[in-house]
């Protein structure tokens, strides 16, 4: 009975030690994704040295800035995200979150209905997008000036003004972007 207790104990420290070892789950916020922030320096060591528990790799983007070197972090194939350097390509700039397991600090993930993303629903501060980005919402988190989403819906919006709330009931985030840079002065 007391060899079983023993390997017991030892398979409950184990789980233990497993369940603590496992990183808390990166939260986008004011400052940035997680540890990255506008102070991480913009190549794949830094950032691999932040987030030892993910896949690091310089790669062309596809997304934000299609044809700009970003780095991409991925958690096996699935890709959570893409850093953005930079004017002087030095530092971290800006964060394109491309999974909808990243949360930011209000809960909004891609995938977030209008309502949560924006549950006062005062559009005043966002914008339609133009051109290849037309039909598309994009409006600050509420209280922030670094996290933006990007909305959309299933039917094409009606005209290029921002749709009206019984409309946007429909829409959800398809993007979310944190930019650390500095605001334009009001």
């Amino acid at each position: 009975m007391k060899l079983v207790t023993k390997f017991g104990l030892i398979g409950l420290t184990a789980a233990a030690l497993v369940a603590c070892s496992k990183p808390a789950p990166l939260v986008v916020g004011e400052k940035g994704v997680g540890p990255i922030t506008i102070s991480t320096p913009f190549n794949v060591e830094s950032v691999s040295a932040l987030l030892p528990h993910e896949d690091v790799s310089a790669v062309v983007s596809d997304k934000l800035q299609p044809g700009e070197h970003v780095i991409r972090v991925s958690d096996g194939d699935k890709a959570l995200f893409e850093l953005y350097p930079s004017r002087d390509g030095k530092m971290v700039e800006s964060a394109l979150i491309l999974d909808g397991s990243l949360k930011d600090t209000k809960g909004v993930h891609i995938g977030s209905t209008f309502a949560e993303a924006l549950p006062d629903g005062d559009t005043s501060n966002c914008s339609m997008g133009q051109g290849p980005k037309a039909g598309r919402l994009y409006c600050p988190q509420v209280g922030s000036t670094h996290i933006f989403y990007e909305l959309q819906s299933s039917l094409p919006p009606k005209g290029d003004a921002v749709p009206d709330a019984n409309e946007l009931k429909t829409w959800t985030v398809t993007a979310m972007l944190w930019d650390g840079s500095e605001p334009a002065p009001q």
